[in-house]
């Protein structure tokens, strides 16, 4: 099963307060289970918070899918559909290329 991982930048400082940390996670996490697609063959998402120059939040996509291309291919489809609500809230996904 293919794993895609999805960092989410954040404007805000890189030491954000625990409490933002705390709550990006969930709610990153039920945006992209709000919009995903039951064709898309999602099985789990996880996400949880780093910090790397600046406040981000990682997701890791496990698709269904037969081959890494299509996975990438289907999480790319996801962010589309989910990105303005992200951006909404202040997270910025970084599409991946491979």
């Amino acid at each position: 099963m293919p794993i895609v991982r999805v960092r989410f930048r954040s404007a805000a400082p890189a030491r954000p307060a625990p409490e933002k940390s705390r709550v990006c996670s969930p709610l990153l996490h039920d945006l992209l289970w709000a919009h995903a697609l039951p064709a898309d063959g999602i099985d789990h998402i996880t996400v949880r918070p780093f910090t790397a120059g600046r406040t981000a939040t990682e997701a890791a996509v496990f698709v269904r899918a037969e081959s890494d291309a299509r996975a990438l291919g289907i999480v790319r489809a996801l962010l589309d559909r989910v990105r303005p609500h992200c951006e909404a809230h202040g997270l910025t996904p970084d599409v991946p290329t491979d």
